[in-house]
């Protein structure tokens, strides 16, 4: 039976002073009550992100594990600490979290406001993969071509991103590459490269951030966006501002963006299937920027005339 003489309350606490966007710490959820209660966290989605998440304020959960209980007399705690991220910039609100005491109470915490660093520089630190080392090192071609690969992505810019194979698009001789054929031509040799079915780790992370940079460098070379440096929320905010973007197209970014953070920066490992899911979700965002921009253009152009969207066509 619960003692009505001991007050249950919770409590959240943010264990560490400050965070950077889209790297994980971890937030813990304490709850003091009576002896006779069961207590219920709040769960995360299996599967998070590609499942869904848990969110608590701006933060977004992607694991939980339970601590021990403590008991001093009458009076019981129970706890547990949350691996949580966030995307916000300057500052972000975690919490409130909300937990069940059986046979049917809810209880409360609070929030904090904490601090976020920037990640404008430095961003490649957490999700870079090793150094490429001479090419004798290499038991394989395998590995060489993913570290070209995204040698190729960092460097060519505009240029279009291949792994060398006979259907990668090329442009003919003194023909200008536009950055939607390049974003398209980089996600075709991207899903031609696609992880397999017993992929490690490693080899999707590689795959997911290349995903994640070809969205990157469209934005960039298509309307100048400073997408290379800016967090992806602060991407989110310039295209929002940009009267050539729609609000549909702003969505489809950001929807392509938040996973690929995810993999990049708190190390969220999605199955190949997901991975697909993420590769057409980019492809997606560039076709939803691309019609928005060119239709902003014709109009721009012929003032007056009411055009309609279309997808772009294949170059």
């Amino acid at each position: 039976m619960p003692h009505a003489s001991v007050a249950q309350s919770a409590r959240l606490t943010v264990l560490a002073d400050s965070v950077s966007a889209g790297m994980p710490f971890e937030v813990a959820v304490a709850v003091t009550h009576g002896p006779g209660r069961q207590v219920t966290f709040p769960p995360v989605p299996a599967g998070a992100p590609e499942a869904g998440v848990l969110a608590l304020g701006d933060a977004e959960a992607l694991s939980v594990r339970r601590l021990p209980p403590t008991a001093r007399g009458r009076v019981r705690v129970d706890s547990a600490v949350y691996r949580v991220v966030v995307f916000t910039a300057d500052s972000a609100r975690v919490g409130p979290a909300e937990v069940l005491l059986a046979p049917g109470d809810t209880v409360a915490t609070g929030s904090a406001l904490v601090p976020v660093r920037s990640v404008l520089t430095g961003e490649a630190a957490p999700y870079e993969p090793a150094p490429i080392g001479p090419a004798e090192a290499f038991p394989s071609a395998v590995p060489l071509w993913i570290g070209l690969g995204l040698l190729a992505l960092l460097i060519v810019g505009g240029a279009v991103w291949g792994v060398g194979r006979a259907l990668r698009r090329r442009p003919e001789a003194g023909q200008t590459v536009t950055p939607y054929a390049a974003a398209v031509a980089r996600l075709d040799a991207l899903a031609l490269d696609a992880p397999s079915a017993d992929a490690t780790p490693g080899a999707i992370e590689t795959h997911v951030v290349a995903v994640r940079d070809a969205l990157r460098i469209y934005l960039a070379a298509r309307l100048g966006v400073p997408a290379q440096e800016a967090t992806s929320t602060e991407i989110v905010r310039h295209l929002a501002n940009d009267a050539r973007v729609p609000a549909v197209a702003v969505e489809a970014v950001r929807k392509a963006l938040r996973p690929t953070d995810l993999v990049a920066f708190a190390r969220v490992r999605p199955a190949p299937d997901a991975v697909g899911r993420l590769r057409d979700a980019t492809r997606q965002a560039v076709e939803q920027v691309e019609s928005g921009v060119r239709r902003r253009d014709t109009e721009a152009a012929q003032p007056g005339t009411e055009t309609t969207p279309s997808t772009p066509s294949q170059p």
